[in-house]
């Protein structure tokens, strides 16, 4: 494996994935991960936050200074924009009718699951919408947030995310692999618990690289921290 060597050197930039990397047992980044971020920070080092989330829910995880600092990626890089030292702001949408399909498909399972259709990591729809403070928002969503499903589509689709609640969801993710084409990315979880479908070309490392190429700073001198295949 070629490692980059930051021995002699600092990274360029870090990216750093939150579920399973930087979040504790509680979903939440602790006193001494934050301190560290804080301190990469305040070496003029900058730090993206690359995750599946939605922007909404990124300031109760990791807390509001954290998320006034970094710059994001989200929605599984279906969306990303920079703060400063880096810039720069883009969205690669889902095709609505893949998203529709999407849709259909999970809620004809008979495997119990939760879903939401992400359209700007604020606003979005919910297949359960009793759940979606609980479930999706973290107390945080506004009546404005919550659309429907057709008002969410108008509004233009970024991803749907499903939640099997536990549940293997394999056969979901070969029949959406079966039916959608080849501009979507179907991608589970290591158990297959959960899965994520946008834009072929939503990546994190494709978000990433979108807001460090104004400063000249390529992939191979970014240091990134995750546990999962995206």
């Amino acid at each position: 494996m070629n490692l980059p060597d930051f021995s002699q050197c600092l990274p360029r930039a870090v990216a750093l994935d939150l579920d399973g990397t930087a979040l504790n047992s509680k979903s939440l980044m602790s006193e001494r991960t934050t301190n560290a971020v804080l301190e990469v920070i305040e070496l003029g080092v900058p730090v993206v936050i690359a995750t599946a989330r939605p922007e909404r829910v990124v300031p109760v995880l990791v807390g509001a200074e954290i998320a006034g600092r970094t710059s994001l990626v989200h929605m599984s890089g279906a969306a990303a924009f920079g703060r400063a030292p880096l810039s720069g702001k883009r969205r690669w949408p889902i095709d609505p009718e893949a998203a529709r399909i999407s849709w259909d498909i999970v809620e004809s399972s008979p495997i119990e699951t939760r879903m939401t259709l992400e359209v700007d990591g604020h606003r979005f729809a919910v297949s359960h919408e009793s759940d979606a403070n609980e479930l999706w928002a973290f107390n945080r969503a506004t009546p404005d947030m919550i659309l429907t499903f057709e008002d969410a589509m108008t509004a233009g689709p970024a991803k749907v995310s499903v939640n099997g609640l536990g549940n293997d969801l394999t056969p979901i993710f070969e029949t959406l692999r079966h039916e959608l084409g080849d501009d979507c990315e179907i991608v589970p979880a290591v158990d297959r618990s959960f899965i994520n479908v946008h834009h072929v070309d939503a990546t994190k490392s494709g978000g990433v690289a979108t807001l460090i190429e104004p400063l000249g700073i390529s992939l191979d001198q970014v240091l990134s921290f995750g546990d999962d295949f995206p």
